[in-house]
């Protein structure tokens, strides 16, 4: 399905597909589009982030938005997040390409993105991007405020690859029965270049005490039982 552009979008299209100040591939030179905006191209939730980039395939627009209805303290979680890449057509129309909402559970304390996580990068040298997003579950503690801890709550990591999502789900805890890593069927017949810079990703995340993912098999995932 196509969405056509409002002014304020078609602004951030033609600004956004260079680098931005910080040498990224990102807009924050570029005006976000209006939250009326936001609705006309299926997106219910305030937009937090957005990145922009372009490679073989075309130009592409990747938003990132959060509920954010979960307040603790000065810190707010979501109780719902979405993300959506769409490709930017000659016409300046909208193709969506892919999709990602999740909720947190009842349990939880919210989610949010990880945005400083996020990469827009070729992993596989193969001329297109290959977006990587990571979002984490929480848990709050006796005290009522979030649980930062690297060894508390759940974690996604979602490969945006060919038009394909593949997802990595971890869960982790104090003892190492507690800890898992597993992934979709797919992410076992991405190229290997692929696989490692994702297994390496998690054993950095480890190492600089982001998360602690189970480490029993060098950080590699094990495949999900039914997908």
């Amino acid at each position: 399905m196509k969405y056509l552009i409002p002014t304020t979008l078609l602004f951030l299209s033609v600004l956004a597909f260079g680098q931005g100040k910080d040498g990224k591939n990102t807009c924050t030179d570029a005006l976000p589009p209006s939250a009326d905006n936001l609705k006309n191209l299926g997106m219910q939730l305030p937009l937090t982030k957005h990145f922009c980039y372009s490679d073989h395939g075309g130009n592409y627009v990747l938003y990132l938005t959060e509920k954010q209805d979960k307040v603790f303290a000065a810190d707010k979680l979501s109780s719902a997040i979405e993300a959506h890449l769409f490709q930017v057509q000659n016409d300046k129309s909208l193709t969506k390409v892919l999709s990602i909402r999740d909720k947190a559970g009842n349990n939880e304390a919210g989610l949010e993105f990880w945005s400083k996580l996020t990469e827009i990068t070729d992993i596989d040298k193969d001329g297109n991007i290959d977006p990587i997003l990571v979002y984490r579950f929480y848990n709050a503690s006796d005290a009522g405020k979030i649980n930062r801890d690297a060894f508390s709550g759940r974690i996604k990591i979602i490969l945006f690859y060919k038009g394909e999502k593949v997802v990595i789900r971890a869960i982790t805890g104090d003892l190492d029965g507690e800890r898992s890593t597993t992934a979709t069927e797919n992410f076992f017949s991405l190229p290997a270049s692929v696989q490692k810079h994702l297994v390496k990703k998690m054993e950095g995340m480890y190492k600089d005490n982001l998360y602690g993912f189970d480490n029993s098999y060098k950080f590699a995932p094990k495949k999900s039982k039914g997908n």
